[in-house]
């Protein structure tokens, strides 16, 4: 029987649409319309001679009992394949292997470099890449494989359901102003008192300006945003020039602590504190050297070689 080995890419159409229960996303995956997902699937079920999905009902697709036992030795076959793949590229010869690391501008600068230093000698070989993006950015360049792997801050509500996750720690996010602000000068303030303040944050795409925003909301406090800029560096420099006050990492802010360009608002005992993680996408198998990228970051954070504002979970 050669049905199935002459219809391959109708038989990937099938499967992904099965594994995505969705003609829809199936096809956006696949780069093609949904029309021409359906006529692929519509053509395998002649060449076949029987029903493969249900009728549709809704948005969600279902596969009958004859279209569910080839998914599932489908997907045994596309995984082999992938793994058939991952090594060939293995096989390429003496190439470079390449690894893009996804990372928000603050994790790039300070934890990054700690890295690096314990992965180099294993991996001499390998081309590593390293962008800066806001979080959400990062979840969605991983998810379109533009990145291998990602390195962020999450916070709650994340959805992260399609993603493998690996805890590093925690960091604090504080309220800085300039040394000279009037709240320096004050003491058991009030979080409502804030309200009257002008704020600098991030863009909308920050996920510390989401988590932050949503804290004070759930404590019926409005932050009012006064100005946003892409880069934290900004949002430092006119904290700086007392333009006003804003949020950032401990981790971003620890060299102007220090120098007293910057001084920490007292919050009382409210603190905050984003979670530090690894992110990889579920759909996809690492090559090997890209899982021991990933098993050199736990192993630096297991040794507690992180910048020590980064607390350890």
């Amino acid at each position: 029987m050669t049905i199935l080995k002459d219809n391959l890419k109708q038989l990937y159409y099938f499967y992904e649409s099965v594994r995505n229960r969705n003609i829809s996303t199936a096809a956006k995956k696949l780069f093609i319309s949904q029309p021409a997902v359906s006529m692929q699937i519509k053509k395998l079920e002649n060449c076949c001679g029987m029903k493969l999905i249900e009728e549709s009902c809704g948005k969600k697709i279902l596969p009958t009992s004859e279209g569910q036992k080839l998914f599932e030795y489908l997907d045994k076959v596309f995984k082999i394949l992938d793994k058939a793949e991952a090594e060939l590229k293995k096989m390429e010869g003496k190439k470079q292997i390449h690894i893009t690391i996804g990372t928000t501008p603050t994790y790039g600068k300070y934890i990054l470099p700690y890295i690096f230093e314990n992965y180099a000698g294993l991996h001499p070989q390998c081309h590593i890449k390293v962008t800066s993006e806001s979080s959400i950015s990062l979840l969605e360049s991983l998810k379109q494989d533009k990145v291998d792997i990602v390195v962020m801050a999450l916070w709650k509500k994340l959805s992260l359901k399609d993603f493998q996750v690996h805890h590093l720690g925690q960091e604090e996010v504080i309220l800085l102003s300039a040394p000279d602000h009037h709240l320096q000068r004050r003491k058991n303030i009030s979080l409502k008192n804030f309200q009257d303040e002008k704020f600098i944050m991030r863009d909308e795409q920050s996920g510390t300006r989401k988590y932050i925003l949503r804290e004070f909301k759930k404590m019926g406090v409005s932050l009012p945003v006064s100005v946003e800029c892409e880069s934290p560096d900004l949002v430092k420099e006119l904290i700086m020039e007392g333009k006003g006050i804003g949020f950032l990492t401990r981790t971003k802010s620890r060299k102007e602590l220090s120098e007293g360009l910057v001084k920490e608002v007292d919050l009382g005992e409210h603190r905050f504190y984003l979670d530090i993680a690894i992110v990889l996408n579920k759909q996809k198998n690492l090559m090997p050297e890209m899982q021991d990228f990933v098993d050199c970051i736990i192993k630096t954070k297991q040794k507690r070689n992180f910048p020590p504002d980064i607390h350890q979970s």
